[in-house]
């Protein structure tokens, strides 16, 4: 008997673990080949970000200037950014919680504050120069 309800017990918390994994497989999915396009309340500039649909790079544009680099979902569902050339820019260490809702996408901080708010775009809506 207590072999069953140890055996039901490490079940139980194996299935609990679990939804962590898929959630960020999931997120991770629901990024992929959108872009997001969203205005930086520091600077008031627009900012276009498109995240591949095969691997894990991201092309991002702002006015008169594209640039691009790698992004990662960590296992608490954080989307991190790193720029390919700019570290000073997006250093793939500081990481915002993306919070998804129909088409509209919200980040938030590490400390839980509101970053940016976007519009979520299926495919890719890079402007063209």
């Amino acid at each position: 008997m207590k072999k069953v309800l140890l055996l039901l017990l490490s079940a139980s918390v194996l299935c609990c673990t679990t939804p962590n994994l898929v959630s960020a497989n999931k997120l991770e999915q629901m990024l992929r080949d959108h872009t997001f396009i969203y205005t930086d309340s520091q600077t008031g500039i627009e900012h276009t970000i498109y995240i591949g649909r095969f691997g894990n790079n991201y092309d991002e544009y702002f006015p008169c200037k594209f640039v691009d680099g790698t992004w990662r979902i960590t296992k608490n569902n954080n989307l991190c950014l790193e720029d390919r050339v700019d570290k000073k820019r997006r250093d793939g260490l500081t990481c915002l919680k993306p919070e998804i809702e129909k088409e509209q996408i919200t980040f938030f901080d590490i400390a839980g504050n509101l970053a940016y708010q976007s519009k979520l775009i299926r495919g890719n809506s890079m402007p063209l120069g």
